[in-house]
């Protein structure tokens, strides 16, 4: 999936005083889109559907910002053609639509939209200098969801954010990395997973749990970016027993009850021939969705048994 950029439109709520300044801040947000493209990011601006009524200062609207001629021209072209309109234009599916309904994120307390968009997406957040709290390169927000009938989970995540280009110098590792991990879809990262994921270890089970992701589905980087931490984790795993404390998602075991009830469900067959039970699993945020994982190997490698919905 390719590296976008998604409006953040609490940065829309307060207008901006007079004309003069609701262009300045419209020039420095496509000046900042501008300079991720050039790094590389896909030049697409998600954002929602009411985007073109856009009040941005007293009786002057996006629409009339467009057709100002004391607008370069260049910049409102920009926004023609990079602005996909609703957030989700593009990537409907029923998996995003669930996880929409099923969760909320807050940031200070307010839901959002497209920040959301933007970390199920793995995108980078953009916003309008319209207040203090989007100076920062990094926005935290509280995700909630609906996991089953009667688990309600939260979550702390964090979104890179930028309002000015020096965000985008700061992010420039980010970005160049998450354009070289960038997978089309499920079966791209399984026909790469030996380049990606050296000291990951695949079930063969797996092979079409990935065939399952398609372009656009948001578990898809969700996948990718679970796979990394893995990934990274084994990099410095060189003795002793696995800490799970040392990931930086939450990683826990099934539970005795769900081991006897499901035992023969979380047992898959490996590499080697052998079957084991992967009771060790990472969530993908929101939702239900897991990925099970064995160390039963030696240090620096971890065996990968299954990615999908939670084993019922």
């Amino acid at each position: 999936m390719d590296l976008e950029m998604v409006l953040n439109e609490l940065s829309l709520r307060i207008p901006a005083d007079n004309i003069q300044a609701a262009r300045q801040r419209m020039s420095d947000l496509i000046t900042t889109a501008q300079t991720a493209a050039e790094l590389g990011v896909n030049p697409i601006l998600r954002t929602h559907s009411q985007f073109y009524a856009t009040v941005l200062a007293p009786d002057y609207s996006l629409s009339d910002w467009l057709v100002d001629r004391n607008v370069d021209r260049e910049k409102s072209r920009f926004i023609l053609l990079s602005t996909k309109t609703p957030f989700l234009a593009d990537l409907q599916n029923s998996e995003i639509e669930d996880r929409n309904l099923l969760s909320d994120f807050c940031f200070e307390g307010e839901s959002t939209e497209g920040l959301k968009i933007a970390y199920l997406l793995e995108s980078l957040a953009l916003s309008i200098q319209s207040e203090p709290q989007w100076e920062f390169s990094h926005l935290v927000l509280e995700a909630t969801w609906l996991e089953d009938e009667e688990t309600l989970n939260s979550e702390r995540i964090t979104v890179f954010h930028a309002s000015k280009v020096e965000h985008i110098q700061e992010h420039t590792p980010w970005i160049q990395n998450r354009l070289r991990t960038s997978v089309r879809d499920g079966i791209d990262l399984w026909n790469r997973r030996s380049e990606l994921f050296p000291s990951l270890i695949f079930c063969e089970t797996v092979n079409q749990q990935l065939r399952n992701l398609g372009t656009g589905n948001p578990i898809l980087r969700q996948a990718v970016k679970r796979l990394f931490e893995l990934e990274n984790y084994c990099k410095s795993w060189t003795s002793g027993s696995f800490n799970l404390d040392q990931l930086p998602s939450k990683v826990t075991p099934e539970s005795e009850s769900r081991l006897q009830q499901l035992k023969n469900k979380l047992t898959f067959i490996c590499p080697d021939g052998k079957e084991r039970i992967f009771s060790l699993h990472v969530r993908m945020t929101p939702g239900a969705w897991r990925l099970h994982f064995s160390v039963d190997l030696e240090p620096g490698k971890i065996i990968i048994g299954y990615i999908g919905s939670k084993i019922l």
